[in-house]
């Protein structure tokens, strides 16, 4: 990926629609920010699968940005995949050397060789610890690894390599590569054992991990990512971490890294981060106001407080029922619009994940919020924390705003007829709630013709209602839309009855 500064691209974006889409929405989906000519090769890719530019269909590109096996496909265009066998050689030299205390664990050591390309790096962990363990002291190991571009996925799966693959920096280590890696013909072949250490899978970094590993290597990709995003991602990292866990980053990227979970190591003329217990000692108030500093430094605008509900309302509710929490478009509009939402969800999250009442102490934060808070999860395809918000606030609240969104999340996993379930329950709720009636549009557009022009003219007359109803705040719904407007949507809607 070419370094083009921020000015030279927001000038060629800025003047064609499709580009600037895909500016905003990779950016949105994956944390990165791609060059000019990143996204001119997905625009013209994507026009050619679709038939139509983005003028013609901009339905089509939503659907290829938020279809999780679509994004994986695509990000070859935007992503480089620059590797070889034990780059940075230093940092395995520093592995090698502390495998002696490593193995005392008693159990397998879990790796992750994250952001791994096309699987270099993961099989020099491989044949590193292989090696290690039949010729000095037995251990077990796995490693699990994986990459947004699905191409460079098979392309590790299939474990084979040109002499591209070995370089000068990684030739100290030619006494265990030509053990593991066999010449057939003009290229090298990783031996089974090996290949059967690492299970490869695509996955984007910013939907978090569910693992937590003794070893995280996330070498050179910082770079890739927008200032906001890369704290994201090394909360990410530094969560999926046990304590006492290293992680290794590229050598260019460590000096711009502070957090409260990892301590700053050196040794042997490298540096590494491990992590502390600092967390389990302080109910993540350091982290909250490192949060905090944090995003102070990437944006100067204030997030309001969490509203309570007057004292009397919480008082004179009975014990055994939770208080319904008012939703307001407008005041969700405005959370959206502040640093697209992030530390409005970032503070309702840690508020409930601290929370083991449960969904009890919810009156301390408005409908709107929570909303908000699913909503940027769900936007962000952060998909475990979108469904515990969402389960709070389904406890909370039965309106229409809450079955929407489940229907979402439902729609981000692929899950057809649990989507269409929580649409139709929105729409039956709120003729006025035009996207649930968009939504349903885009799950039928594999029925029959009658019925998918059926739902089509039904969305459009649920937006024109609610345009006729006036100008009303209780009517703004393109918030759930991801800001755009009404007469947007009906563009679209008209285009597909054509």
């Amino acid at each position: 990926m070419n370094n083009n500064n921020e000015t030279e691209l927001s000038a060629q974006v800025l003047s064609h629609p499709a580009l600037l889409f895909l500016h905003y929405r990779l950016e949105q989906i994956l944390g990165i920010r791609a060059t000019c000519d990143s996204l001119i090769q997905l625009n013209e890719y994507i026009e050619n699968y679709c038939g139509s530019s983005f003028v013609e269909s901009p339905a089509a590109y939503e659907y290829l940005l938020t279809s999780r096996e679509q994004i994986h496909n695509i990000t070859k265009y935007i992503t480089v995949n620059e590797t070889y066998f034990f780059r940075e050689s230093a940092h395995f030299e520093l592995l090698s050397n502390m495998l002696p205390q490593l193995i005392k664990i008693n159990r397998p050591l879990r790796i992750c060789s994250a952001a791994t390309s096309v699987g270099c790096e993961a099989y020099s962990l491989a044949m590193l610890f292989d090696y290690y363990s039949r010729n000095r002291q037995p251990f077990d190991f796995s490693i699990d690894a994986f990459d947004v571009n699905s191409e460079a996925i098979e392309t590790a799966k299939n474990a084979r390599y040109t002499a591209n693959s070995l370089r000068n920096d990684g030739s100290g280590w030619k006494y265990i590569l030509d053990i593991y890696l066999k010449q057939e013909n003009d290229e090298y072949a990783v031996t089974q054992n090996i290949r059967s250490k690492v299970n490869f899978f695509p996955h984007n970094i910013i939907r978090g991990l569910d693992k937590q590993y003794d070893i995280i290597f996330f070498r050179n990709s910082l770079i890739y990512f927008t200032p906001r995003n890369r704290f994201t991602v090394i909360n990410i990292l530094s969560e999926s971490l046990v304590n006492g866990g290293l992680l290794f980053l590229g050598t260019s990227e460590t000096s711009s890294i502070k957090h409260p979970l990892l301590a700053e190591k050196y040794s042997s003329n490298v540096f590494y981060f491990q992590k502390t217990s600092f967390a389990a000692d302080t109910s993540f108030g350091a982290i909250n106001a490192y949060k905090t500093q944090q995003e102070s430094k990437s944006s100067a605008i204030n997030v309001k407080k969490p509203k309570t509900r007057p004292e009397k309302q919480i008082n004179d509710a009975p014990s055994s029922v939770t208080p319904e929490l008012s939703v307001n478009c407008a005041e969700i509009t405005a959370i959206m619009e502040t640093d697209e939402g992030k530390p409005n969800a970032e503070k309702v999250y840690e508020f409930f994940l601290g929370n083991e009442k449960d969904c009890a102490a919810a009156n301390t934060v408005s409908g709107s919020e929570l909303a908000a808070s699913v909503f940027y999860y769900l936007s962000h395809q952060d998909l475990t924390r979108a469904d515990a918000l969402l389960s709070c606030f389904e406890k909370t609240n039965s309106c229409v705003f809450a079955k929407f969104l489940r229907g979402e999340y439902y729609f981000l996993r692929d899950n057809t007829e649990e989507a269409q379930k929580y649409f139709n329950e929105a729409a039956v709720k709120n003729r006025f709630f035009w996207p649930a009636f968009y939504r349903m549009t885009a799950l039928a557009s594999q029925e029959n013709r009658t019925s998918y022009e059926y739902k089509i003219k039904k969305a459009i007359d649920s937006i024109n209602l609610s345009q006729k109803a006036g100008n009303s705040k209780e009517f703004k719904y393109e918030c759930f839309m991801g800001g755009f407007s009404p007469d947007y949507f009906i563009r679209i809607l008209e285009k597909k009855l054509t």
